[in-house]
């Protein structure tokens, strides 16, 4: 009814059944068992290059399939049941170039932004590790096309003073920036109900765009699904969820746990989990004190 703003469906079958909830971010890609020719799953577009390259060991349903083959033209990723003793792990490289604000506001001293963000993956290698010893036995290079789209992003200065500190105490303030930005992106779907591997991040020393050091957190889908405008909406408690989980986690420099991450272009390199700590609360200590965040909605840039 138009009149109470109110539509209703009146056919009698069941619409849903046709809507791929798994396939947001473009065609799946079907991974296909080579030697039944029965699909195993589909995979989604935007995260189908990390999980089913060639070389790719693939988990279904407690079995173990090694991906032999990716047709990107037919959007089939062909595999074989194998037992292995190790498990892959992709590497991917990304830029993310800055657009326009729709929404920034002031936390204390530092200023926060939620606005259009242009992105750039590309998996460019894998490793295999040894299951249980995380030994790494090799690194193969991979030829895959770069994914570029249009998203929603959430990104935040730095605070002057927490890079002064650890630069003073001789830390390495980028590599206290790498951790934080893998812990906020490991606990953000706490509070947007996604999985981690629907987000991506970069943090960078100066930004192109900025001329500052950034922090971005972005959603991994084109268009953006409302993720990191959740994390805007709610960004103390992210912050200060990101902080204990990193303070309550037993490990003496960063695990799986906290500040490394599954899908990082620099394998874990150059995390300083202490660091990362030492930012989180900075970037927290101005807001105790601190009057009510000041919002804006209007178009701006980055």
């Amino acid at each position: 009814s138009e009149t109470e703003d109110r539509w209703y469906y009146t056919q009698t079958d069941y619409p849903a059944q046709d809507v791929g909830i798994r396939s947001v971010g473009g065609h799946p890609i079907r991974l296909v068992d080579e030697a039944t020719g029965a699909v195993l799953e589909e995979i989604d577009a935007s995260a189908a290059f990390q999980r089913v390259f060639p070389g790719a060991v693939y988990l279904h349903q407690g079995e173990t399939y090694v991906v032999g083959s990716l047709d990107l033209r037919r959007r089939v990723a062909l595999s074989r049941r194998e037992d292995v003793n190790y498990y892959t792990e992709a590497r991917e490289f990304s830029d993310v170039r800055l657009g326009g604000a729709v929404a920034h506001k002031l936390m204390g001293k530092v200023r926060v932004y939620y606005g259009h963000a242009k992105v750039r993956e590309q998996v460019v290698s894998y490793r295999r590790l040894q299951q249980f010893t995380e030994t790494v036995l090799d690194e193969a290079p991979l030829s895959l096309p770069a994914d570029t789209f249009a998203t929603m992003a959430t990104w935040w200065d730095m605070p002057s003073r927490a890079l002064d500190e650890l630069g003073r105490a001789g830390g390495d303030w980028l590599a206290a920036m790498h951790a934080a930005e893998h812990a906020c992106i490991g606990i953000l779907p706490l509070f947007a109900m996604c999985d981690r591997w629907d987000i991506g991040g970069l943090s960078i020393n100066v930004h192109p765009d900025t001329g500052k050091p950034q922090i971005i957190i972005y959603d991994g889908y084109p268009g953006g699904v409302g993720i990191t405008e959740k994390g805007y909406e709610l960004l103390v408690e992210w912050w200060a969820a990101t902080l204990r989980l990193i303070e309550e986690c037993p490990c003496e420099g960063g695990c799986p746990s906290c500040v490394q991450s599954p899908k990082c272009g620099n394998n874990n390199d150059r995390l300083d989990k202490d660091g990362a700590a030492v930012l989180l609360r900075a970037l927290l200590a101005d807001l105790t004190s601190a009057p009510a965040a000041l919002h804006s909605r209007k178009e701006i840039r980055g």
